[in-house]
This record gives structure tokens, sequence and C-alpha cells, in this order.
């Protein structure tokens, strides 16, 4: 794994315990699910690992291979010298994941063998088209955005007219045809999860 490690006088701030799970190296597969973010903090390496198809959202905290917690997203863990390590998963990917110390967040990077990783480095090997598709996510998610506000909206008056609450409004909806709305969701899928491996996280678009 990648070294993450950083000295400090204060000596390490890890309390997992000699019996803890260790953390499992990766393997080829966990580039599909497995997300693993490390920072060095006070002389041990942190990871946060996270499946991205477990439905409980859960996000363990590994201190020098050994399991320290495990949380529901969002988690929050408080380290032994005051500082926390905050993550929070997205749809796809996660929205935060970042160390938080004196007040100052410093974000963690993910490990080799994550798909994460594969992004960054088309990113550092071909910026421009990195740029461009992360242009076309961006679209792609709005003109998905726009089209479906009217649906929300009159799914919301739906409601509040099934409880008795009949508002007399409707939307107008864009007469999309049906090969058109496949293609926006299969795009906005896609854009989603390369925001989600850029680790970009909008409420409005990405959730």
């Amino acid at each position: 794994m990648r070294s993450f490690r950083r000295s400090n006088d204060d000596g390490p701030a890890c309390s997992a315990k000699e019996g803890a799970d260790r953390l499992r190296p990766t393997k080829a597969t966990d580039v599909f699910w497995r997300g693993l973010f490390g920072t060095g903090h006070s002389g041990s390496l942190y990871v946060v690992e996270v499946d991205f198809f477990d439905f409980d959202e859960k996000v363990r905290l590994y201190c020098d291979g050994r399991l320290m917690g495990e949380q529901r997203s969002p988690a929050r863990f408080v380290l032994d010298d005051g500082a926390v390590i905050e993550a929070a998963m997205a749809l796809y990917g996660m929205k935060r994941a970042h160390l938080v110390d004196s007040g100052r967040a410093r974000a963690l990077l993910p490990l080799p063998g994550t798909a994460e990783t594969l992004r960054l480095a088309f990113d550092r090997e071909h910026p421009v088209a990195s740029r461009v598709i992360a242009a076309v996510s961006w679209a792609v998610l709005a003109v998905a955005l726009v089209t479906q506000i009217p649906n929300l909206l009159n799914s919301l008056v739906n409601g509040a007219a099934w409880l008795g609450f009949p508002v007399g409004f409707s939307a107008p909806t864009l007469a999309l045809p049906g090969w058109l709305n496949t293609l926006l969701s299969v795009l906005g899928i896609v854009a989603g999860l390369d925001r989600g491996l850029r680790m970009v996280h909008n409420p409005l678009l990405d959730d």
C-alpha cells in the first residue's frame, strides 16, 4: 500500500487493539466496489474502508492495519489526540473523507488498487480529456435535474391531494421521447460514477 506516514513527536494516536480485524489487502476485483482512503497522522496510518454496494453504508476505520471502529455513514471517528476523521458516502463514491485537526481539514487520499486511483491517473495522463469528461458529467446531471424538476413538483402536488390538501397546480412537463429518457438515465449513472470517482459532490446534482 501507498505510504502516508509522517513523523510526529507526540507519538501514535492509535487505539486499535491487537486482536482487532486486519485490513484485507486489495484484489483486482475490489476496483468495482471497494473504496480505501488513507492519511498519515501522528506516526500512524489511518485508512477508511467502504463498500459502495453496502446498503447499510458502513464505514470502517483502520489504524496501522487494525480495525479501530465502524459506523454508519456519515461517520465521525474521534482519535485519541482529539483529531477527527469524517467520512460520508454518496450514491456512489464519497461525499467527504477528511481528517480534521486543530480546525484544519485534510482530505484522505485514495489508495492503490481502487477505482479512484485509476481516475486520478487518467487525469494526470490525459488532463484535457479529463476536463472534458468532467464538464460533460456536470452538464448531463444538470440537464437531468432540470427535466425532472417538473415531475418532482407534480409528485408533491399529487401527494398533497392524496392527503386531502388539493393544491390545484400542475407543473408543465417536458414530453421527452422514451429513448431520450432512457439515454439520460444511462448517462446520468455514468456521470454520477465519474463525479464519485473524483470525489466531487453537489447536493442538488449528486443526491
